[in-house]
């Protein structure tokens, strides 16, 4: 405390002000921020990597689907080729015609086990980014607990703070209450300064000498304004 509750009321503002500066960036709400930002990412990833394996896994069973199409003719006319049914001048355009069925087959049965090979290659990141996503939300649990944890904290401290200067502003003379509160949000915790016996402290010129006489013949303790900045001037 000081000899002069206009100072304690400045400077428990000016506490109070810092609190609230350090509620808002306190670190642990830009960690939590990042987390749930990563969060995110993941979350769209896992969403994309699931469509894309929705995709390949059609594909897959369209290539699967279609080579069973070109199996089953190819059976179908390798029971006519060998049930004697074919004369002789139809036997080799049924044999090329099965080797063509044979090797189409072939093909979509490869790229069917392409399409297979590529879905467990996203089955395994998927897997990987759900395990990241695990442990962030693990994060940001533990980080929802800290910042809550620091939050009140310094609202403990704030709530000193504000009773303190409550009971400040009440023992003040309403009038130097109120230019206070006029000067206080231009002038910041300057608004209020002592006179060292020669200069308004807070001042950035030098008081002119008629100025510096009132200051000087000012009852100790006196609320008077600086005619030069507008600050109040305890003496």
């Amino acid at each position: 405390m000081t000899d002069h509750r206009l100072l304690d009321i400045q400077r428990l503002d000016t506490e109070a002000e810092q609190l609230r500066h350090r509620h808002a960036t306190l670190p642990e709400r830009d960690a939590l921020a990042e987390a749930q930002a990563e969060r995110s990412r993941l979350e769209a990833l896992i969403a994309g990597l699931a469509a894309s394996r929705l995709d390949v896994a059609t594909r897959q069973k369209r290539f699967e689907d279609e080579a069973q199409i070109f199996a089953t003719k190819a059976d179908e006319d390798d029971k006519r080729l060998y049930s004697g049914e074919v004369g002789m001048k139809d036997l080799q355009p049924l044999q090329d015609e099965i080797a063509g069925l044979r090797d189409r087959q072939a093909e979509l049965e490869d790229r069917a086990l392409e399409a297979m090979e590529e879905a467990e290659s996203l089955a395994g990141e998927q897997a990987a980014t759900e395990a990241a996503l695990h442990d962030i939300e693990d994060r940001i649990t533990a980080l929802e607990a800290e910042l809550a944890a620091s939050e009140t904290e310094v609202d403990g401290l704030l709530a000193d703070v504000v009773a303190a200067r409550d009971e400040a502003r009440a023992e003040v003379d309403g009038a130097d209450l109120a230019e206070y509160d006029r000067l206080r949000p231009g002038l910041g915790s300057s608004t209020v300064v002592r006179f060292d016996g020669g200069n308004c402290v807070g001042c950035p010129s030098t008081m002119p000498a008629v100025e510096l006489d009132r200051m000087k013949h000012a009852e100790s303790g006196a609320v008077l304004n600086c005619s030069e900045c507008g600050r109040i001037v305890i003496t």
